[in-house]
Order: structure tokens, then sequence, then C-alpha cells
């Protein structure tokens, strides 16, 4: 029961959590969209947000993409983020496209949401271990729901040899960036680390 609680923990947190937001000037949408419109490509990315707090999500794709496509990467999450959940088999496609690209410019959010795609396996092929490589990756640029997920893979033997030390790293190390599931997660393995010795 254990196991599948902690499987699901995974899952739960996929999409839930993406990279920490960078706080939206004091501008006025219309001051953004002008700026976004004289090539102020953070202007863009912060109107988009706007945009798509407010529900405006074409204006928001709009933004982001034009954000996006001048190497602000964060925006390229952000609009992925929104592809994933169409319908549409090509969208979805191209979030896989834009998550990548975010990734391989060491955006922890594009591959902590890459490896969310490779564990569930409806949009790509299912592999865990592109996932565990990806999700790995994201917790080294500090990426703490990333870490969570590196220690569930190491505690419960996920395509990886169970390695009760590494998982107990992994917890530690999303607890110190202040992920509260992983604080939790760490002292339940540590007491019962510490009951198991008792017991001997």
């Amino acid at each position: 029961m254990k196991k599948i609680t902690l499987i699901l923990s995974i899952i739960l947190i996929l999409s839930s959590v993406s990279f920490a937001q960078t706080d939206i000037p004091a501008r006025s949408i219309k001051q953004l969209e002008t700026d976004c419109s004289n090539n102020d490509y953070l202007a863009c990315y912060f109107a988009g947000q706007l945009f798509q707090d407010t529900g405006l999500m074409i204006s928001a794709i709009t933004a982001y993409k034009k954000a996006c496509d001048n190497k602000i990467y964060e925006s390229c999450v952000k609009l992925g983020k929104i592809y994933k959940d169409d319908y549409n088999k090509s969208m979805q496609k191209e979030a896989v496209k834009l998550f990548n690209t975010a990734c391989n410019e060491s955006i922890a959010s594009g591959c902590f949401e890459l490896a969310a795609l490779y564990y569930q396996g409806n949009i790509v092929n299912k592999s865990l271990t592109k996932a565990r490589k990806l999700y790995d990756r994201a917790c080294s640029m500090q990426n703490a729901p990333s870490c969570f997920n590196m220690g569930v893979i190491y505690q419960q033997g996920l395509k990886v040899k169970r390695d009760t030390k590494k998982a107990l790293e992994y917890f530690k190390k999303s607890c110190s960036l202040n992920f509260d599931k992983g604080c939790l997660e760490y002292e339940k393995l540590l007491n019962n680390l510490t009951d198991t010795l008792k017991d001997k």
C-alpha cells in the first residue's frame, strides 16, 4: 500500500509545480503589450502571464510564443503547458518540443515537465529511464519536486536498484529547497531506518 501511495505521489506532483514565478512588474497590461510590440520580449512573457491569469488564452499564447521565439525560455515552458493539455495531438507534440528546448537551455521546469511526460507515457512513449535522467538534471538545477521524485524512484527501485541512502539524499535536498512533501518523506524514511536498527 505504501508503495502505491508513493508512486501516486509522483503522478500527483508531475504538473502541479512549475518553476519559481518571476514577479510581474508593476505595468499595466496595455503598457506590457506596447513594450512587447516594441520587441521587449520579457514584457511579452509577463503579458502572457497576465492574459493567462484572466483567461484570455489566445492572447496569452501569442505573447508566450513571441517571447519563446526570442529566447525567453521560461515562456516556452508556459506555452508547452498550455499545449500539452490540448486534445490536438500536433499541439501535444509541440509541447514536447517546447519542453525539450527549455530543458536544453538549462531551464529546470522544462526538464521537469519533459520528465513528467516520459513518466506518464501519454504523449510520448513511456520511459522511466528518460524520466529519471531528466528529473535528476532538473534536481541538479534546484527543482525541488524533481528531487522529491528522484527520492521516490530510488526508494521504490523504479528502473534502478533500490537505494535507501540515495532516496534519503534526494528527499533531504527537496526539503532543503522548501518542498514540504520532501521533508515529510525524509523524516518518515529516517524514522523507519532508526526503528529497524533498534529492532536488530
